[in-house]
């Protein structure tokens, strides 16, 4: 059986999207039915992480030398397969039912550790992945596509997700040139250049929410984040403090770049940071993801075009006070958070990822090759029923 062969004759693909989010995310899950160019958002829904999922996968993220003990791995694994399965009860329930019985699946596992490459090209790291895809594939009794970032390793990429055709066909619906930042655990920008159809720069660019989560939980925020910026609000910023992290080597460093959260930690810890109190270190820290992603945009987009939005997506999007700080930063640009343009903040990139693979099932697909390594077409592993 050929599961691309056959979703190709499908003429209005229904697409059921699962994907893993940070540790405060949650499952996320979507519903589309895509035909050509156009997409429709069926329906959504979010099932959070259980109190002792959260706080393992916290661990793992910020330690990620640390060994996690097979039995826990084990149990995260079997945990993550049945919440995958609940999310996609619920996101199929609030379809009709005539459109219930999706033709494929799109599966973005948790990805405790996730490799880079190195100058060699050599993998120093390895994706461990939590979720057993082919439960899924057997409860739908659908296809499903999952393992990105591994089938880029095997095809001597560093570990990504596939949202290069997804960022485009999401990009037409709205300015020629379309600035997408994602402000997940790590900051992410994508520019893409509409009416060329190709991605104008695409790098992570900083901290994200990692460091202002870091703060809010030391500062007993109920939520172990700053939910709405709140918190950040009450602070005032240490504009020096803002300066002197922001000139440290990474931030400096050209793009296109990849970013792990122990890469900001030395930053979290400095003496200057730990002197400020509670509030204050949320404002400052809030703000150098701010001033962070505009000197990167600023120093590093180089287009004849000048862009008239940055969309923010991710959990930064709830963050009133992040906004207001880009829109600060980026005047006479608009900042906006992706609700605006009828995307949920959450579910930008799995939506990406999601049309990514509905271009690879239309026949447009991209083989990966690097170096002496073998041609490996394709966006990811297929599981069938």
């Amino acid at each position: 059986m050929n599961p691309v062969a056959n979703l190709k004759k499908v003429k209005k693909l229904r697409m059921l999207i699962l994907s893993a989010g940070g540790p405060q995310s949650g499952i996320q899950g979507m519903y589309i039915v895509v035909e050509g160019d156009a997409w429709e958002m069926v329906s959504h829904a979010t099932v959070p992480y259980p109190d002792a999922v959260e706080e393992l996968i916290e661990a793992a993220i910020l330690t990620p030398g640390a060994a996690l003990p097979i039995g826990k791995l084990a149990w995260l694994d079997r945990k993550f397969t049945y919440l995958f399965l609940e999310c996609a009860g619920n996101v199929l329930s609030h379809a009709h039912k005539s459109l219930r019985r999706p033709h494929c699946v799109v599966l973005n596992k948790c990805s405790l550790y996730n490799g880079f490459m190195d100058d060699t090209q050599q993998a120093q790291y390895w994706d461990v992945t939590l979720g057993d895809g082919q439960l899924l594939a057997s409860s739908l009794v659908v296809p499903v596509a999952t393992d990105f970032a591994r089938h880029a390793m095997l095809a001597g990429r560093p570990g990504g997700l596939p949202l290069f055709p997804g960022n485009v066909k999401i990009a037409k619906s709205t300015e020629q040139l379309s600035v997408y930042l994602n402000v997940g655990l790590i900051a992410h920008i994508t520019v893409v250049d509409n009416q060329a159809m190709n991605t104008v720069l695409d790098s992570d660019i900083g901290p994200g929410t990692s460091l202002i989560n870091l703060a809010a939980r030391d500062a007993g925020c109920p939520d172990g984040f700053d939910r709405d910026g709140s918190f950040a609000a009450r602070g005032n910023v240490d504009n020096v403090c803002v300066s002197e992290l922001a000139s440290q080597e990474w931030f400096v460093r050209r793009g296109p770049k990849q970013a792990y959260i122990q890469d900001f930690m030395a930053s979290y810890q400095s003496p200057r940071v730990a002197a400020l109190s509670p509030y204050d270190k949320i404002a400052t820290l809030t703000a150098l993801t701010a001033r962070t992603a505009f000197e990167f945009f600023k120093r590093e987009y180089h287009h004849v075009l000048s862009p008239e939005t940055v969309w923010v997506s991710g959990g930064g999007a709830n963050n009133l006070t992040l906004l207001e700080f880009l829109s600060t930063y980026f005047d006479p640009v608009k900042v906006k958070s992706v609700e605006e343009s009828g995307i949920p903040a959450a579910l930008r990139i799995p939506l990406a990822l999601g049309l990514s693979v509905r271009e690879f099932i239309a026949g447009h697909p991209g083989p990966w090759k690097a170096g002496a390594n073998p041609e490996i077409a394709g966006v990811g592993r297929w599981i069938l029923p």
